[in-house]
């Protein structure tokens, strides 16, 4: 299974995408903005090709999670071997403040005239579908691998 996101637009503030599975349409992406220098939870991840894998460690996080979301959260999806970046999970959020240099996946983009500072929303649902899809595949040894593309 090939994921790929595609970086369609930094603000300054954060980086919104979209996301492809097998070359399909599935979801919103939002990450931190793009830097040359990396700053800790304040940088998105290196334009390159990545393995997925599952992070079997109860941190408090993982355990607020398992409880909030029920059954189809057991632990987190990380994208693994990313220079200078450790613990890179996609997971839930709504603007730049949830990202800490993960992934963060919604359904549906807010209008930034509205909600200029909650631009990603039904995220919880966009993770949701993309953990029953992914997950049993990670499970099961399956290479799952994720790339991420700057198009602007």
């Amino acid at each position: 299974m090939r994921v790929t996101v595609h970086r369609i637009h930094d603000t300054g503030k954060a980086t919104i995408g979209y996301l492809l599975v097998d070359g399909k349409y599935f979801c919103w992406t939002l990450e931190d903005e793009g830097r040359k220098a990396k700053i800790k939870g304040e940088t998105r991840i290196w334009e390159g090709v990545y393995k997925l894998g599952i992070r079997k460690d109860d941190t408090p996080l993982t355990v607020k999670h398992r409880q909030a979301y029920g059954s189809w959260f057991k632990y987190h999806i990380e994208i693994l071997n990313i220079r200078d970046f450790t613990g890179v999970y996609i997971h839930a959020g709504n603007d730049e403040t949830h990202t800490d240099g993960c992934l963060l996946l919604g359904d549906m983009l807010a209008n930034p005239i509205i909600q200029p500072n909650k631009p990603l929303t039904a995220s919880i649902q966009a993770n949701k579908r993309f953990y029953e899809l992914v997950y049993p595949k990670l499970e099961k040894g399956e290479e799952v691998t994720i790339e991420f593309v700057q198009v602007y």
